[in-house]
């Protein structure tokens, strides 16, 4: 996960009701509700990911209150940050994923658009009737009302005939991340340079004012984005897929200590766009 889902994640103090229903072919149905919030599920769609073992893949489900733009999931590096984005984009959404652990069991994480986010593990109770590499239906639920540690009540049931949708496997990029790495490496000098022109292309979007800075604005716009991006960066590598790519880096602060990081890439308008990151020291 990147950086949007450091900065949103909450402790677990969420919970959900996901009330008991039958799934028609191809759906899924049920509430989410914790306190005094609650969710109907209108949309739902199912994948499969890598697990411990290869020969083995994990599918997931994910239920929304929302209709799932499932392209947009299916060809994202991380799915679960592909449902956040459409989330922000219509300023509203809520959503719930099942995954389905071994041994009859299943996990689940839910983000509400209030940006909290809740992981209450993977010991629920999950009756499988159909599980192949295209088609999953069956059901995950509590067995009784719960509580979180901190007090909060909960429960859920979730019933959910999906076809199963092949996930878009990435490719690997080499050293120097091709298109989308040099675009980054771009804008490390752009930024660097003071350049305006070059480096507004390649900004995350909330960095990007409506007017240009003015050349009296200048230095101190890129003094501010200089604390926030490496002053010297390298690609070692990274995957992509479809319009979204993950670089890794490694390179300099500004103020000399080394870093590594993982950036996330986006295409838009013809240019690769910063969409989020993620530095840590390596010294």
């Amino acid at each position: 996960m990147f950086a949007i889902m450091n900065r949103l994640r909450t402790l677990p103090a969420l919970a959900l009701l996901l009330l008991a229903g039958i799934a028609a072919a191809d759906d899924a149905h049920g509430t989410f509700q914790f306190g005094k919030a609650k969710f109907q599920i209108v949309n739902a769609m199912a994948w499969q990911r890598e697990g411990k073992d290869p020969k083995n893949p994990v599918t997931v489900v994910a239920a929304a209150d929302f209709k799932i733009q499932q392209q947009a999931v299916i060809t994202a590096l991380d799915p679960v940050n592909a449902l956040i984005a459409q989330i922000v984009k219509a300023e509203r959404g809520n959503f719930v994923i099942i995954t389905l652990a071994p041994a009859g069991r299943c996990a689940i994480f839910a983000f509400l658009d209030t940006g909290k986010q809740i992981d209450l593990g993977d010991s629920f109770s999950a009756k499988t009737t159909t599980s192949t590499p295209s088609h999953i239906t069956g059901d995950c639920s509590t067995a009784k009302p719960e509580k979180t540690l901190f007090g909060d009540p909960y429960e859920f049931h979730l019933a959910y005939d999906l076809p199963v949708t092949p996930k878009q496997k990435p490719n690997a990029l080499a050293a120097g991340g091709g298109e989308p790495g040099q675009a980054f490496a771009a804008l490390i000098t752009a930024i660097r340079a003071n350049d305006w022109d070059h480096s507004y292309l390649h900004l995350r979007e909330d960095e990007v004012p409506k007017t240009a800075p003015k050349p009296s604005e200048k230095k101190q716009f890129f003094e501010g984005l200089a604390l926030n991006y490496p002053k010297t960066v390298i690609v070692t590598g990274g995957q992509i897929t479809g319009d979204e790519a993950q670089l890794q880096i490694e390179g300099a602060k500004y103020d000399g200590g080394k870093i590594k990081g993982d950036i996330l890439m986006k295409r838009a308008g013809g240019n690769w766009r910063v969409a989020d990151m993620s530095l840590y020291g390596a010294d």
